[in-house]
């Protein structure tokens, strides 16, 4: 049986921060964790991976006193993605819902190569959302992964991007005078 640590967090408003020197050395390790702004996904993964026992402001806690409403579907895109080894940020109230590197990228010293949607089955996404999103994570040099979610708990993974037709498919795309499609 490994040893637990004792990380100590406050709630500092939507998010946590270390509360003492010996905590912020036991995430030093955890380079890609700010100590001072822990995202709730982010404090949640280190209790489930068993590492550390988490006191929040004196108490111990549990993944679910961490969770806040609605992070239980982020907590499970985030874990899928780790477990991928992949580098994974959640992002608060944004376009996006997280950010992900390539496990061959340094997280520190590059841009994320993905940006990710989180979907539900049976709530969809307004097309003009989704073109939003592609045409931002295009702009800036990203992927648009749509994450879908089932309500069994299955997570499927879609990409999502622009198709520019190229000179080979004009004269496909090209209506004939009597409005009937070239192509048909």
């Amino acid at each position: 049986m490994r040893s637990m640590k004792i990380l100590r967090v406050k709630d500092a408003g939507g998010f946590y921060a270390v509360e003492d020197e010996a905590s912020r050395l036991l995430l030093s390790d955890k380079r890609f964790i700010n100590p001072d702004e822990i995202d709730p996904i982010e404090l949640a993964y280190l209790i489930y991976m068993g590492d550390f026992k988490v006191y929040i402001n004196g108490k111990p806690v549990s993944i679910i006193d961490v969770l806040r409403s609605g992070d239980l579907e982020k907590f499970m895109v985030y874990l899928d993605l780790r477990n991928r080894g992949l580098y994974v940020k959640p992002v608060r109230d944004g376009k996006v819902d997280m950010l992900v590197w390539d496990k061959k990228k340094n997280a520190l010293s590059s841009n994320p190569q993905y940006v990710v949607k989180i979907l539900d089955e049976g709530r969809g996404i307004r097309t003009t959302e989704l073109l939003e999103l592609t045409d931002y994570a295009e702009k800036n040099r990203m992927k648009l992964v749509l994450a879908l979610l089932s309500s069994e708990g299955t997570l499927t993974y879609y990409r999502a991007f622009t198709i520019e037709p190229g000179q080979r498919d004009a004269g496909w795309l090209k209506v004939r005078g009597d409005g009937e499609s070239k192509g048909s």
